[in-house]
């Protein structure tokens, strides 16, 4: 789909072709990872961008993110109606 090259810095330009079909713009967040022998980036949603930025406390550590979201979305609910 596309090539690019890695700078002294260790940076990659992602091909424009690409950008576009993902509608990635600056300041998106993405998760790297390797998989097998390749390297995956995934665009992150807000939520998800927070991802190793807080302490995340014992009893959330083995949820996923979507069930995290999603609690979070419930808990954010009971406050609106109990205010």
């Amino acid at each position: 789909m596309g090539k690019t090259k890695i700078t002294r810095k260790g940076q990659v330009t992602i091909p424009k072709e690409i950008r576009d079909k993902l509608t990635l713009k600056e300041s998106d967040n993405l998760e790297v990872k390797i998989v097998g022998n390749s390297i995956v980036m995934e665009k992150l949603e807000p939520f998800e961008s927070l991802r190793g930025s807080v302490k995340m406390p014992e009893k959330y550590k083995n949820m996923s993110w979507e069930k995290l979201e999603k609690l979070s979305q419930a808990e954010h609910a009971k406050e609106v109606i109990n205010e």
